[in-house]
C-alpha cells in the first residue's frame, strides 16, 4: 500500500468516524429528550389531568351522567409504528344513548402526545377539527398545560353535550 493511499484512506476514515460519533451522540440526545418528554407527560397525566377528570366525573355521576377515563401508554413498535400516550375522558349524558363507535370522539376530551415534536395534542369533541392540524390551536408544550386549560377544555365539552 502506498503512503498516499494510506494517508488519504486514513483521513477519509477519520472524517467518517467523526461524523458517525456525532450522529450517535445526536441519536442518544434525542432518545433522552424523548424519554424525558414521555415521563413529563406521564406526570402531567397523573398529577393534573386525571385528578381533574376524576373530580368532574364524580360530579357527573352524582347528576346521573356516565363517564369513562381511558389511558394509553406510548408504544414504539419495531416497524416504525407508534401508539401515542394519551388520556381521555368520555361522557355519556343522562338520557342519551351510548355513542356509536364512529361517534365516540364527539363525546371525548383527549390529551395525547406527539412524540415527534414533543407536544401534547388536545382533541375536544366539542370543537370540530381540534387537534387535527399540527401547530394549530390544539398543540401545546408540556409547560403550557395547567389546571385552567384542562378545566376550560372540559367545560367546552360538557357545554356542547348538555346544551338544550
Amino acid at each position: 500500500m502506498s503512503e498516499r493511499l494510506l494517508a488519504e484512506l486514513g483521513a477519509m476514515l477519520d472524517a467518517y468516524d467523526v461524523v458517525r460519533r456525532a450522529d450517535e451522540l445526536r441519536k442518544r440526545r434525542l432518545e433522552s429528550e424523548g424519554l424525558a418528554f414521555l415521563a413529563g407527560f406521564a406526570e402531567l397525566r397523573a398529577k393534573l389531568v386525571r385528578p381533574v377528570f376524576e373530580a368532574a366525573g364524580a360530579l357527573l355521576k352524582e347528576r346521573g351522567h356516565d363517564f369513562a377515563i381511558h389511558e394509553d401508554e406510548f408504544v414504539f413498535e419495531g416497524d416504525g409504528k407508534t401508539t401515542e400516550a394519551a388520556i381521555g375522558l368520555r361522557i355519556t349524558p343522562a338520557g342519551m344513548e351510548t355513542a356509536a363507535q364512529s361517534d365516540v370522539h364527539l363525546r371525548e376530551l383527549r390529551f395525547s402526545t406527539r412524540h415527534y415534536n414533543k407536544t401534547v395534542c388536545i382533541t375536544n369533541g366539542a370543537v370540530p377539527q381540534s387537534g387535527s392540524i399540527a401547530g394549530a390551536g390544539g398543540s401545546y408544550a408540556l409547560a403550557q398545560i395547567d389546571a385552567q386549560l384542562v378545566e376550560q377544555e372540559l367545560l367546552k365539552l360538557v357545554a356542547a353535550l348538555v346544551r338544550p
